[in-house]
């Protein structure tokens, strides 16, 4: 497809004008080649602390880039890891502060690596690769703080258990659908793409899994991947040998998988690759085609509705372009990973018959408040008000709409009794037909303090800094100094009045002697203290 270059300068940074199908648009807001002449694989998104970041497989390694400037996209670190010609496969998902990264290379650093994101935009870490019970993989899927790898060289499917999540557990493992390519888990089900067939198991004992139900089996196809609709009651499923491309099942009985769509193509000779699933839309990584995306809100009848191409080219071999796309950021931004041109940030949006103009979420306590606003309403039921638990949106709450109507209208639903943490919305826009589009997604950080604390320093023993963190459940005069054994103060690290929150300081004793000192934290009529081991 024809694109404009508009800007071109150092680390393949580019911009494109947009390509436009059907009247929907996708917005090449901005790209990154970091390593020109490199195979790249898949690709996943992580948000902290108000920045955006893509994390995507390529030649040898891992690459985390800032794509918070969708424009500027900026690589934040590399972690080696093994080679896995010749496609680099490489797949990546992210559980709280970590991403795993699991690779069909072998040799040094082979297994599940575990790379720690606390520290970004400074930095990301390798903090363990996990290799007990296999040591490649194709695939990896984690939902609800368990790790489910497929593909491995020992084949079948592991489970492991993230309660610690630098250190995975195996607990249990499923080998009866044989070799697994690609796995998607919901409500402890697996929807296991078992090259011949798609295969549902029955993960409720994870400790010995059961097959449910078994497709039939279409001759030529390769069962590679697939994604749930919505509603969970179809799942879509990718060809990858370019016999039909795309499949629809429908399985409202478990035990039974009912094809109402036996074959979805682009015309031309391109495979069909990853899918997944947001709102009424699938994206689609489709190789040579490029990104597409289709209206899935009548599964019986899939409808390309979006394109754009991150690979003009004809030649390259059959597999080629692009790989991957994650299209969960809380921007509404997508990332794309081309397999020779590495990552793309795009934007697709699709016609709404409400227009949002802002929806906006704020925090007081444990509560969330949501606030959104309307300039026009065509046919408005209402909003369902949706919140993410583990890795699916609930509905919370409802609000009517305003039928039909010029004016500008404001909402506003209050989220109560939250625990600490991050927490993603949505809204789901009704119409009275039924119709439904879902809002970009919004994400706020709840964080209430109960308690005065005082966290243990790290790194303890320590020479000569080291970091403390404490918490002040109200507004106040807070006072933290330390001391030595004999109660001299040797220091005052804080001494003004904070509002309620999560603080860390740094201690530089580079003038101290070795000896035990003591950390003392004042708030009002509450005191905490700690032991801080200083050796020289």
């Amino acid at each position: 497809m024809k694109k404009l270059i508009l800007l071109f300068y150092v680390m393949s940074i580019t911009l494109f004008n947009s390509i436009c199908l059907q009247g929907q648009d996708i917005t090449l807001l901005g790209s990154l080649n970091p390593y020109p002449g490199s195979a790249y694989a898949n690709i996943w998104g992580y948000y902290a602390n108000g920045r955006e970041y893509a994390i995507m497989g390529v030649e040898g390694g891992t690459t985390i880039i800032d794509i918070t400037n969708p424009a500027a996209p900026v690589e934040v670190e590399f972690i080696p890891g093994p080679f896995a010609p010749p496609y680099e496969w490489r797949e990546i998902k992210t559980h709280l502060n970590y991403v795993y990264v699991v690779s069909e290379g072998g040799g040094t650093g082979s297994g599940m690596q575990i790379i720690d994101l606390s520290n970004l935009p400074v930095s990301a870490t390798l903090v363990n690769t996990y290799n007990t019970t296999f040591t490649s993989a194709h695939e990896i899927y984690i939902a609800d703080g368990f790790a489910y790898v497929v593909g491995t060289n020992q084949g079948g499917m592991h489970i492991l258990s993230l309660a610690n999540p630098t250190n995975p557990v195996q607990v249990g493992y499923y080998g009866s659908s044989g070799y697994i390519h690609d796995v998607y888990v919901w409500n402890d089900t697996a929807y296991a793409s078992s090259v011949n067939t798609y295969d549902l198991v029955n993960l409720s004992n994870k400790s010995n899994p059961q097959l449910i139900s078994q497709s039939a089996a279409i001759p030529g196809i390769y069962a590679h991947s697939g994604w749930l609709t919505e509603d969970k009651r179809y799942f879509i499923a990718c060809e990858e040998f370019n016999v039909v491309d795309l499949t629809v099942w429908d399985l409202q009985d478990r035990t039974t998988w009912d094809l109402v769509v036996p074959s979805w193509q682009l015309a031309g000779t391109n495979p069909i690759h990853n899918i997944f699933i947001l709102g009424q839309y699938a994206h689609i990584s489709y190789y040579k085609d490029g990104y597409i995306v289709m209206d899935v809100s009548n599964p019986s009848d899939p409808t390309l509705v979006a394109q754009y191409d991150t690979y003009p080219g004809t030649g390259g071999g059959t597999y080629n372009g692009a790989w991957g796309v994650y299209p969960y950021l809380p921007s509404g931004n997508s990332i794309v990973s081309d397999m020779s041109t590495g990552l793309y940030v795009c934007r697709f949006e699709p016609p709404v018959p409400v227009e949002l103009t802002s929806f906006t979420a704020s925090t007081s306590g444990s509560s969330v408040t949501l606030n959104w606003t309307t300039s026009t309403e065509v046919n408005n039921l209402g909003f369902e008000i949706q919140r993410r638990t583990g890795s699916e949106f609930v509905t919370i709450g409802f609000t009517e709409g305003f039928g039909t109507s010029t004016e500008i209208h404001n909402y506003s639903y209050i989220d109560q009794d939250l625990n600490n943490g991050i927490h993603t919305y949505r809204l789901k826009q009704i119409d009275f037909d039924g119709t439904t589009k879902y809002s970009d997604l919004v994400e706020v950080q709840v964080f209430f303090v109960t308690s005065l604390e005082l966290e243990q320093n790290y790194p303890n023993p320590f020479n000569p800094s080291t970091t403390i963190k404490y918490s002040v459940p109200e507004n106040g005069l807070v006072n933290l100094s330390v001391y030595n054994l004999l109660g001299e103060k040797v220091a005052e690290l804080v001494n003004d009045v904070l509002n309620t929150g999560e603080y860390n300081v740094n201690f530089n004793a580079s003038q101290l002697t070795s000896g035990i000192y003591i950390a003392k934290l004042n708030a009002g009529s509450l005191v905490k203290s700690i032991k801080m081991s200083l050796v020289k």
